[in-house]
């Protein structure tokens, strides 16, 4: 996606994300034109998919976290769980990545750092590209994790 199309300014593209919408871009020119770029072998072929959504709001918008800073901030928090913790997160994103469809309620005293958690929690799965929808039973613990919303207003 690109600035224009979320209209979003502030949207930051790496180079190699940029090279590759680029080319797949010039490729869409080649092929209106009754070439491709496999006709061209100095060409680097694009790796670039484009939206298949068809322009929905809530799937662009979960698709629009930065992938590579969430994993760098998942590798970097990862040293900082303690065991409970880490039982709960490889137990939660267990489930997840084997496609068990589960539902997660996590309830502890305050100060446990629940929020820390699943905010490690979201950022993996986030960073690995997947949509994650996440609600709060109030709108003060919506506000402590990145993008989520009360169960009210998401649904």
């Amino acid at each position: 996606m690109t600035r224009h199309e979320r209209d979003d300014p502030t949207i930051t593209l790496f180079e190699d994300v940029l090279k590759d919408r680029a080319l797949y871009e010039i490729d869409q020119i080649l092929i209106r034109n009754g070439h491709r770029q496999e006709d061209f072998p100095t060409f680097s072929k694009s790796n670039y998919i484009p939206p298949v959504h068809g322009g929905n709001r809530l799937v662009q918008e979960e698709l629009a976290y930065d992938q590579h800073s969430l994993t760098i901030d998942v590798d970097n928090a990862k040293d900082r769980l303690n065991d409970d913790q880490r039982n709960a997160y490889e137990f939660i994103l267990n489930v997840v990545t084997n496609k068990e469809g589960k539902l997660f309620f996590v309830y502890a005293s305050g100060g446990i750092d629940k929020t820390f958690v699943w905010t490690m929690f979201l950022s993996c799965l986030r960073g690995q590209g997947k949509i994650v929808l996440i609600v709060a039973s109030s709108r003060i613990a919506s506000l402590l994790l990145l993008g989520d919303r009360t169960a009210h207003s998401r649904f």
